[in-house]
């Protein structure tokens, strides 16, 4: 008996050591059990939200998208579940540690594609300069990003509509309090200590059955409630997206204006017996004094470079002779900096046959004096790289390289990102290219922005287009610079439009993109081309062009010009790739845009929105009807708007179909702020 006792107290105690715990208690739910979270453990795993067709991203999403320093940019993704209860989705942006620097509801904008889209800034907008000391504090704020897009069950949303359609119950009530109570105690919806206990208090009101059953479930749409449901939302089955990377980039890299002349025609004098004095560095002070008084930026300066006869470059790191010494440039981009402007200048891989390379790595080049990429393609990109170093140790902050398409594009990426790192404020602007997937490919490699084709854009049809393609999700790759000329470019457009014509190309360039760049000369309608080509008549590449700069007040194009520019930085609106809609017009002689930046975004607590209506034709008035979806701007739909010319002061009365004529010798355009 002993034994078998024995026997029976071990059995016993080894039961009791190898017993299961209890399993834990489950919550009890009166309605449907909130959804729970579901992990995804590899890429491309759905969670339990499923979050898809997340924007920006480019095809192959081997190419981080990019925005300026406080530029407003949208995310958008598809966010959706099994069933048809109701999802919310949040965006979410990160700094370069991973820290949380907003989280924002997005908004369903298509119901049927189930598309949510929510608009954030990276930073805020600042015009500090490189050279100043507060710029280093700018410069941490710059670098790699992240953004993710967050799905969730919406459980409140889905007991409002119950209680909003079915009878009124203590079961209703009951369901909605347990809601309440459980979205007090959730750490997730960042809640302060007065929140909470709003939603507990009501939750407890909601489960006293001496009131009637509607009278409480009326209190849980308590607009603070509701308003909290939008800024602080209870979020069942939580799913996040992958993080997405974002490119931050410092002022300017979007928003900038510049201004180009060739020092050697600036100040330079033209003697009773036909010779000429040319101009040079010292001389060229008087166009930076031009920059400033029209309201420019940056001070883009061609051919510095020694060249021999052919135009090829015979040293990339000194300074033509005849324009001055290397101290004459630095005395000049210390003066552009006094004034406020930075200095870019040019930087094109053409050798001479005398060029330092040549000599010092005769294997980098072929037979015939061009560059062979293919042989010791890391050393070529050291030497480039430390030769643009001697002008940023100058001040230059920006280059402009001609014909970058000549050269492998990985050479461009590799460099432009080693000389970034060192230098996050230069800027790389590219000559356009003719192909336009060399241009995409340029951009997607690091070149801040791209010039060249605006100038071949000019039937409405035309513009339309590129306006549209300029300021879409593309842009968070290619940054399209407006520029109306160049010292190789004259539109026949120009040719044949005179003064009208160089207004309307000014407009348009100068709001149609956040980046646009005026040649000098532009001030005087030189639009004399050369027989039989788009260019102008006299090429300042090889000639010395002397100007009357007293005659530009004649042509009214030098006020315009300052007065677009100070629009531009009075209007927040001007400053984005990603804000821009063009608005219907029957005649094909009126085009019409809007840009708008919302309240939150424009430093003043209000929407900055401008209409731009400009007349192509530059001899005759033109009128049409321009309508305004006035839904899609958040504009009044009973009643009038009053809208502001910002060129004349002028004020109107507009709606959703509002009736303009322009004449050019009165007004080529408006450009409406609508006053709120």
């Amino acid at each position: 008996m002993r034994e078998a006792q024995h026997t029976q107290e071990t059995a016993t105690s080894t039961t009791a050591r190898t017993r299961k715990p209890r399993a834990k208690k489950q919550p009890q739910f009166t309605g449907d059990a909130p959804a729970l979270p579901i992990a995804a453990k590899e890429p491309g795993q759905f969670g339990r939200v499923a979050i898809t067709n997340v924007t920006p991203a480019s095809e192959d999403g081997a190419f981080m998208p990019r925005v300026e320093l406080g530029e407003p940019f949208t995310v958008t993704a598809r966010v959706f579940m099994e069933g048809t209860g109701h999802v919310g989705a949040t965006g979410v942006l990160k700094g370069q540690r991973g820290r949380i620097m907003a989280r924002k509801p997005m908004t369903l904008t298509n119901t049927d594609l189930e598309s949510y889209a929510v608009t954030l800034q990276a930073g805020e907008h600042t015009d500090v300069a490189p050279w100043d000391e507060s710029f280093a504090e700018t410069a941490k704020q710059l670098g790699n990003w992240k953004f993710a897009v967050e799905g969730w069950a919406d459980t409140f949303a889905d007991w409002l509509q119950r209680a909003d359609e079915e009878p009124a119950s203590d079961a209703i009530a009951k369901e909605g309090s347990e809601i309440l109570g459980r979205w007090a105690g959730t750490r997730d919806a960042a809640l302060d200590a007065q929140q909470r206990r709003m939603l507990r208090d009501t939750a407890k009101e909601m489960l006293d059955e001496t009131v009637d059953a509607a009278d409480r479930i009326a209190i849980a749409h308590a607009d603070e409630i509701l308003a909290l449901h939008r800024t602080n939302p209870l979020r069942d089955g939580l799913t996040a997206s992958a993080d997405r990377p974002l490119r931050v980039e410092r002022p300017k890299s979007s928003f900038g204006a510049w201004y180009q002349f060739f020092p050697r025609s600036e100040g330079a004098v033209r003697h009773e017996d036909g010779t000429i004095t040319p101009g040079d560095l010292h001389t060229a002070m008087s166009g930076l004094e031009r920059a400033k008084d029209e309201g420019f930026g940056i001070v883009y300066l061609p051919q510095i470079l020694p060249t021999d006869d052919a135009g090829a470059v015979t040293d990339h790191e000194s300074v033509d002779p005849a324009l001055g010494s290397v101290d004459d440039l630095r005395a000049f981009v210390g003066r552009a900096h006094e004034l406020g402007l930075e200095v870019a200048l040019d930087f094109t891989l053409a050798f001479a046959a005398d060029h330092a390379w040549k000599a010092a790595h005769p294997q980098w080049f072929r037979a015939d004096g061009t560059i062979d990429y293919d042989n010791d393609f890391a050393g070529i990109e050291k030497a480039a790289v430390a030769a643009l170093g001697v002008w940023i140790d100058l001040g230059v902050t920006a280059f402009r390289v001609g014909a970058p398409e000549a050269t492998p594009v990985r050479f461009w990426q590799d460099v432009i990102a080693e000389v970034v790192k060192a230098h996050p404020q230069v800027l790389f602007l590219a000559e356009d290219s003719d192909r336009p997937s060399m241009t995409r490919a340029l951009a997607c490699a690091g070149f801040t922005q791209s010039y060249g084709t605006f100038a071949w854009r000019n039937t409405k049809e035309e513009v339309d287009a590129f306006l549209t393609a300029t300021n879409s999700d593309t842009a968070f790759w290619q940054h399209n610079a407006f520029w109306p000329t160049t010292p190789d470019s004259l539109s026949n457009y120009l040719r044949d439009n005179g003064i009208a014509g160089y207004a309307v190309r000014a407009v348009l360039a100068a709001m149609g993109s956040p980046t646009w760049g005026v040649y000098n000369g532009y001030e005087l309608v030189e639009n004399t081309q050369r027989d039989g080509a788009e260019q102008p008549a006299v090429s300042e590449l090889d000639t010395i062009r002397v100007r009357d700069w007293d005659k530009s007040d004649d042509y009214g194009i030098a006020k315009l010009v300052a007065s677009l520019n100070a629009i531009r930085n009075a209007h927040p609106a001007t400053r984005s790739y990603h804000n821009l809609t063009v608005l219907p017009s029957a005649n094909p002689s009126i085009l019409a845009f809007a840009r708008q930046t919302p309240a939150e975004y424009t430093g003043t607590g209000k929407p900055d929105t401008l209409i731009v209506v400009v007349n192509l034709d530059g001899y005759h008035e033109q009128q049409s009807n321009v309508h305004v979806d006035l839904n899609a701007l958040g504009l009044p739909t009973d009643g009038t708007y009053r809208v502001k010319d910002q060129l004349t002061g002028r004020e109107f009365d507009w709606s959703w179909d509002n009736f303009v004529a322009l004449a050019p010798w009165a007004d080529v355009a408006h450009i409406l702020s609508v006053e709120y």
